[in-house]
C-alpha cells in the first residue's frame, strides 16, 4: 500500500481541474454553484464551539460499526439526495467533448443514492452504494457514519445530484496526496471506501500512524510556512484522521465554519462539522467496543465453517496486538478476519507422532524465508510487527504419495482467496498486503480406477471411473465383458485382478490391468464378477464394487475379491460401479 501522507483538503479544487477548458465560462459558473457540496443548511448548522484538534472523534464513534443497518444507510442517502436533476440539455452540455462521464437513466441524473457498482466499478450494475458502505463497515469494524461523512467531505458525493466517473473513482480521496496525482491503484468507489476503512482500522488496532497518541506538531496547511501548533492527540480515532489528513484547521478556518480562510485546511474541520450536523455526538464515548482478545477472535473463528481434513493436523497463528492463538484442528480458521490485523507467524504440525509437513512464509521487508520450517517450528516473526504476505506448505515425499495439502488465505483488501495446494503460493507478493487468516486441510488423493463394459447391442461403452456406472439399467441389456485398470502413477507394479462368471462357461480365468474378462461376439451374459488388488497395493487400498442384476436391481457393495452378482440363477449383470478407497 502507498502510505498516505495527505488525502483530502481539496474537495473543490480537485473536482474542477478536470473540467477546465471543457465548458464555456458561464456554463462552468452554473455548474460550480450546483456542485459545491456545501448547502445552506450546512452553513447555518455549522458550529465549531467545541472543536478540539486533539480529540476530533472518539474511538467508540469510529468503531461503532453497527450504528446503521444497510436499510438505514440507504434511507439516509435518499434523504440527502433524491437525484432531482432532470435537465437533459444540461446533461448533453456536460457530456459534449468532456473526458468525464455522467450516468443518465430514466430521465434524470443518477446520484449516489441510486448508483450501483459492478465488477471493475462498472456503473449501473452490481451492489448499491449502501451495500458497499455497510459491508465495508462490517468487514473493518468502522462506523458507517464515518464512511458517509468521509464521502461528503472529500467529494460531496452524498449531496451531489450529478456525480461523474471521476468523482466515483476518487470517492474518498484515498491515494490522492496534496503533492502528487492520485494513484490509479486505488480508483473505484468500492476500492476507495474499503482502503480508507482499512487504514482507519489499522490505526485503531495500534498500527502505524504519523501522529500517535500524545503531543505532536501538526501543520495548518500543506505549506509549512503557514505554521502549526502542538496538539495533544488523545484518541486513536483522531490519530487515524490525522494519518488520513495530516493538517488541523487554523483560527481562520475555525471562524469560517464551512467556509475558507487564508492558509486554511478543511478536511478534519469539515469531517467534524458534517458528523456533528448529521449524526451528533462525535466525541461521545458511549459504550466502548468490546476489547479484542484471543478468546474473542477464536470465538469468531469457530463460527466459520470448517473445511474438514482427512489427516489430523493442527496450527496456530501469531496475530498483531494479540499474540499466539490456541491451536486449531485441520480445516478450521486461525488468525482473524474483519479486524484489519496481520498474521505475523504460524506453526503447523501433524497429529500424533506423525512428521512430514513443511512450510515457509513471505515476510514484510524480508521476502521469502531461506528454508522451510517443519513440524511445529515457527515460520515468520513474533514481536517485530512484520506481516506475513504469502505462504507455501507441502508434505514429505512419503505423505504426498497419498495426500494433498490444501490451504487458503484471507488477505487484506481481498478477503478469502481461492484454495491452493502442495507448495503453491497462498497470499500475495509485491503488493504489501497482509495475510489476516488461514485455513489448512489435508485431503486423500483421489486415485480413480477406470473400467468399461461391453453391452448387448451397443458394444464397448465409454470408460467410467471411481463409482460411476458402466453399463445400462432399465433396458434389459446384458453386460458381456468388462475391462478394469488402475491409474497411472499409483505404483509401478500395482495390479488389479478380476474374473467373470459367464453364461454356459462359469468362472473364467483371472485377468488383470485392462485385459478383457468375459466374452465378445458370443452373446453370452456376465452373471457375476470378483475383483481384487495385488497384495502390496491392498495394504493401502480397498477395491469396492457393486452390480445391477436382472430382476434384482442394485445389489450391495462388496470388496477385495468377494462375489458381486449371482451364480446358478441365469441372471444377467446389467451394470457395475467400482471405486478405489484409500485406507491411509
Amino acid at each position: 500500500m502507498i502510505e498516505i501522507s495527505s488525502i483530502g483538503r481539496r474537495r473543490n479544487n480537485r473536482r474542477w481541474q478536470m473540467l477546465i477548458g471543457v465548458f464555456v465560462a458561464v456554463f462552468l459558473f452554473t455548474f460550480l454553484v450546483g456542485r459545491s457540496g456545501i448547502k445552506n443548511e450546512d452553513v447555518e448548522a455549522a458550529s465549531l464551539a467545541n472543536f478540539d484538534p486533539g480529540y476530533i472523534i472518539s474511538d467508540y464513534q469510529m468503531s461503532n460499526y453497527n450504528s446503521m443497518s444497510e436499510a438505514e444507510i440507504q434511507a439516509f442517502l435518499t434523504s440527502k439526495n433524491s437525484c432531482p436533476n432532470r435537465d437533459y440539455n444540461y446533461y448533453q452540455q456536460l457530456s459534449a467533448g468532456s473526458v468525464a462521464t455522467w450516468h443518465w437513466e430514466n430521465g434524470h441524473f443518477v446520484c449516489l443514492s441510486e448508483e450501483r457498482f459492478g465488477d471493475g466499478e462498472t456503473i449501473g450494475t452490481g451492489d448499491t452504494a449502501a451495500h458497499i458502505i455497510w459491508q465495508t463497515a462490517q468487514d473493518f469494524k468502522i462506523n458507517p457514519k464515518v464512511i458517509l461523512v468521509l464521502l461528503q467531505k472529500e467529494t460531496s458525493l452524498i449531496t451531489d445530484p450529478i456525480p461523474n466517473n471521476y468523482d466515483y473513482r476518487k470517492a474518498v480521496g484515498y491515494g490522492c496526496p496534496d503533492t502528487a496525482a492520485c494513484s490509479s491503484t486505488y480508483y473505484g468507489f468500492k476500492n476507495q471506501v474499503r482502503n480508507a476503512a482499512a487504514l482507519f482500522r489499522t490505526v485503531l488496532d495500534g498500527g502505524w500512524t504519523n501522529y500517535p497518541l500524545g503531543n505532536n506538531y501538526i501543520q495548518y496547511n500543506p505549506n509549512a510556512a503557514c505554521g502549526g501548533s502542538v496538539v495533544n492527540v488523545r484518541s486513536l480515532a483522531t490519530s487515524a484522521l490525522y494519518r488520513y489528513t495530516p493538517y488541523q484547521p487554523n483560527a481562520g478556518a475555525i471562524a469560517a465554519g464551512y467556509g475558507t480562510a487564508y492558509c486554511g485546511a478543511y478536511g478534519n474541520r469539515n469531517f467534524y462539522l458534517y458528523f456533528q450536523d448529521w449524526f451528533g455526538g462525535i466525541t461521545d464515548e458511549g459504550k466502548e467496543p468490546e476489547v479484542l482478545t484471543k478468546e474473542k477472535i477464536m470465538e469468531e473463528n469457530e463460527k466459520i465453517a470448517s473445511a474438514g481434513s482427512d489427516l489430523e493436523l493442527s496450527y496456530s497463528a501469531h496475530v498483531q496486538n494479540v499474540g499466539w492463538l490456541d491451536d486449531v484442528e485441520g480445516g478450521k480458521v486461525t488468525g482473524s478476519s474483519g479486524h484489519g490485523l496481520q498474521m505475523e507467524a504460524i506453526k503447523i504440525k501433524l497429529g500424533g507422532e506423525k512428521t512430514g509437513i513443511e512450510y515457509r512464509t513471505h515476510i514484510q521487508d524480508k521476502g521469502w524465508e531461506d528454508s522451510y520450517r517443519k513440524d511445529g517450528e515457527t515460520s515468520g516473526t513474533a514481536g517485530q510487527g512484520l506481516r506475513l504476505e504469502a505462504i507455501q506448505i507441502r508434505l514429505s515425499d512419503e505423505l504426498s504419495k497419498w495426500y494433498d495439502i490444501s490451504y487458503r488465505a484471507h488477505v487484506q483488501d481481498i478477503g478469502w482467496m481461492g484454495w491452493v495446494k502442495n507448495g503453491e503460493i497462498a497470499g500475495t507478493t509485491g503488493q504489501s498486503k497482509r495475510i489476516e487468516a488461514i485455513q489448512i486441510r489435508i485431503i486423500r488423493k483421489n486415485f480413480d480406477v477406470s473400467y468399461r463394459g461391453h453391452v448387448q447391442d451397443i458394444g464397448w461403452m465409454n470408460w467410467m471411473k471411481n463409482g460411476e456406472m458402466a453399463g445400462t439399467t432399465g433396458l434389459s441389456r446384458r453386460v458381456e465383458a468388462i475391462e478394469i485398470k488402475l491409474p497411472d502413477g499409483l505404483a509401478n507394479k500395482a495390479e488389479i485382478v478380476y474374473r467373470a462368471h459367464v453364461q454356459d462357461i462359469g468362472w473364467m480365468g483371472w485377468v488383470k490391468n485392462g485385459a478383457t474378462a468375459g466374452t465378445t461376439g458370443l452373446s453370452r451374459r456376465v452373471e457375476a464378477i470378483e475383483i481384487k488388488l495385488d497384495e502390496e497395493t491392498a495394504k493401502d487400498f480397498d477395491v469396492e464394487y457393486r452390480v445391477h442384476a436382472q430382476d434384482i436391481g442394485w445389489m450391495g457393495w462388496v470388496k477385495n475379491g468377494a462375489t458381486a452378482g449371482t451364480t446358478g440363477q441365469s441372471k444377467r449383470l446389467e451394470a457395475i460401479e467400482i471405486k478405489l478407497v484409500n485406507k491411509n
